[in-house]
C-alpha cells in the first residue's frame, strides 16, 4: 500500500487552497463605476459627444478669417506666363515688347511679331503669398450651421447620460441578480437542511416501529430531490457572479463578494405627475428634443442658398527669381456672390424640411412610448410591492404551519407526505419571496429610468461617479 507522507498532504492541501481565488468585495456604486469604463454603448456615447463637440468648433470656425500662407515655384516659355511673372516681379522692359526689332521708318514694323515677346524662352519664378479670408455674411449659413451644430452636440450629451443611466439599470439588474440568487441558495440550503432532519427523524421513528421503510425511502429521495435543487441554484449563483463579474470588467471566474441589495426609491406622484417628469427629464427624449432643433437649424442652411453672400480678401506676395531678390506686391478686395438661377435649391429645402417633420415624429413617437412606459412601470411596481407583502405573510403562515406539521410526525400522528408536502410549501413560499422582492427592484429602476432619474445619487444618495454632467 502506497501511503503518502504527512508532509506531501500538507503542501497538496496548501496548494489546493492556494489555488482558490480570494473573494473580491465590490458594492454598487463601484460596479458601476467598473462598468462605466469599458461598456460598449456608454463608450460609443461619449466619442458621439466628442465629436458633436468638435463639430460645434468647426462650424463656429467658420465665422473667423482664414489666414492662409503659400510657397510656389514655376518654370515656363509660355509667352502670356513669362511676362506675367516678370511683371509680378516688376522686371519687365521695352525690349521684352521687342522694342528692338521695331523701326519707326518701316512702314510695316508694326506688323512685324516681336521675338522677345511671342518667344520669351525659359523663365522661372518663386512666389510667397499670405493670404486673408474674411467672411461677412453668407445668407445666414454660418449662424444656421452653429445653430444646428449646437443642437446636436445637447443632442449627443443627453444620448451619452441616457445611455449611462441604461448602463446603471443594467447593473441594477446584474447586482440585485446576484444578490436574489444566492437568497435563492440559502433557501435551498435551508430545505436540503430540513431534508436531512427529516430523514434522521424517520431513521428513529422506524427504529421504533412508528413508520415504514417506505417512509425512509420517501425522506431519502426527497433529500436527493432537493439536494438537486441546491446544485441548480449554487449554478444560478455562478451565472449570475459571471454576468455581474462581465459588466465591471473582471474575469468571469472572479468570486464578487457584493454588498446589501438595492432597492430603488419609489418616485412621489400619480401617473401624470410622473409622465410629465419624463417628458420633462428623460434624457432620451431630450435627445430627440434636440434633433428637432438641429433639423429645423438647418432649414436656415439650405435657405441661405436663395440669399447673395458677402466676402472680402487681403493677399500679400512676393515674386523673383531667388528669395533674396522678391519684390513684394499686395490685394485687397471683396465680393459679393448672388445665385439667381439654381434649381437645386428647391430640392435642398424640400429635403430639410422633411428631416423636420422626420424629428418631429420621432419625438411624438418616443414621448407616446415613454407615457406608456411609466403607465406599465407604475402599476408594475405597485402589483410587486403588494406581492411582496404578501409572500412575506405566505412565508410566516408556512413556516408556522410547518412547524406544528412536524411536531404531530415526530409523535407519529402526522404522515411523511404531509410532512414532506408542507415543506414543499414553505420551499416554494420563500423562493417567491425573494423573487418579488427583486421583481419590485427591477420594476421601480424600471420605473426611475423612465422619469430620467436612473442614477446614483437617487438610488444610493452618493455622487454620480463617472457620468457626464
Amino acid at each position: 500500500m502506497n501511503r503518502r507522507r504527512p508532509w506531501v498532504s500538507t503542501i497538496a492541501a496548501l496548494l489546493a487552497f492556494a489555488s482558490v481565488p480570494a473573494a473580491y468585495a465590490i458594492d454598487f456604486a463601484q460596479c458601476v463605476h467598473d462598468a462605466q469604463q469599458r461598456n460598449p454603448e456608454a463608450l460609443l456615447a461619449e466619442a458621439q459627444a466628442a465629436e458633436a463637440k468638435g463639430a460645434v468648433s468647426s462650424a463656429q470656425g467658420n465665422l473667423l478669417p482664414k489666414l492662409s500662407a503659400s510657397f510656389s515655384g514655376a518654370q515656363s516659355n509660355n509667352a502670356l506666363t513669362v511676362f506675367g511673372m516678370k511683371l509680378s516681379q516688376r522686371v519687365a522692359t521695352f525690349n521684352d515688347f521687342g522694342a528692338g526689332q521695331f523701326n519707326p521708318s518701316n512702314p510695316a514694323a508694326l506688323n512685324i511679331r516681336p521675338n522677345n515677346l511671342d518667344h520669351p524662352g525659359g523663365y522661372h519664378n518663386l512666389g510667397t503669398e499670405i493670404s486673408l479670408a474674411i467672411p461677412i455674411w453668407n445668407g445666414g449659413a454660418v449662424r444656421s450651421g452653429i445653430s444646428e451644430a449646437q443642437a446636436m452636440l445637447r443632442a449627443a450629451q443627453a444620448g451619452d447620460q441616457y445611455a449611462q443611466q441604461k448602463l446603471i439599470f443594467t447593473v441594477l439588474q446584474a447586482y440585485d441578480g446576484l444578490i436574489a440568487a444566492k437568497s435563492g441558495q440559502e433557501v435551498a440550503e435551508k430545505a436540503l437542511h430540513a431534508a436531512d432532519a427529516y430523514v434522521k427523524t424517520t431513521h428513529q421513528l422506524l427504529d421504533q416501529g412508528v413508520v415504514v421503510k417506505s417512509d425512509l425511502l420517501s425522506a431519502q429521495v426527497h433529500e436527493e430531490e432537493v439536494a438537486l435543487e441546491l446544485q441548480q441554484a449554487k449554478n444560478t449563483v455562478a451565472n449570475a457572479r459571471a454576468n455581474l463579474a462581465l459588466l465591471v470588467a473582471k474575469p468571469i471566474s472572479t468570486p464578487l463578494d457584493v454588498g446589501a441589495a438595492v432597492q430603488p426609491p419609489l418616485p412621489a406622484g400619480d401617473a401624470y405627475a410622473l409622465e410629465q417628469q419624463a417628458i420633462a427629464n428623460n434624457p432620451g427624449i431630450r435627445a430627440l428634443q434636440e434633433k428637432v432643433h438641429a433639423a429645423q437649424a438647418g432649414i436656415g442652411v439650405a435657405h441661405a442658398a436663395y440669399l447673395p453672400h458677402i466676402n472680402a480678401m487681403a493677399k500679400q506676395e512676393w515674386n523673383g527669381t531667388t528669395l533674396g531678390n522678391a519684390v513684394p506686391s499686395y490685394t485687397v478686395g471683396g465680393q459679393i456672390q448672388w445665385n439667381l438661377l439654381d434649381f437645386s435649391r428647391s430640392g435642398q429645402m424640400d429635403t430639410a424640411q422633411a428631416k423636420v417633420q422626420a424629428a418631429l415624429a420621432n419625438l411624438q413617437r418616443a414621448q407616446d412610448d415613454t407615457r406608456l412606459q411609466v403607465q406599465k412601470a407604475l402599476l408594475a411596481t405597485q402589483l410587486a410591492a403588494q406581492r411582496v407583502k404578501t409572500r412575506e405573510l405566505a412565508v410566516r403562515q408556512s413556516e408556522e404551519a410547518q412547524r406544528l406539521v412536524r411536531l404531530r410526525y415526530e409523535n407519529g400522528v402526522e404522515t411523511l407526505t404531509g410532512l414532506l408536502h408542507g415543506q414543499a410549501l414553505l420551499d416554494q413560499s420563500r423562493a417567491e419571496l425573494v423573487k418579488a422582492r427583486y421583481e419590485e427592484a427591477v420594476e421601480r429602476g424600471s420605473l426611475l429610468l423612465a422619469i430620467g432619474k436612473m442614477d446614483l445619487q437617487t438610488l444610493t444618495g452618493a455622487p454620480a461617479t463617472g457620468e457626464s454632467q
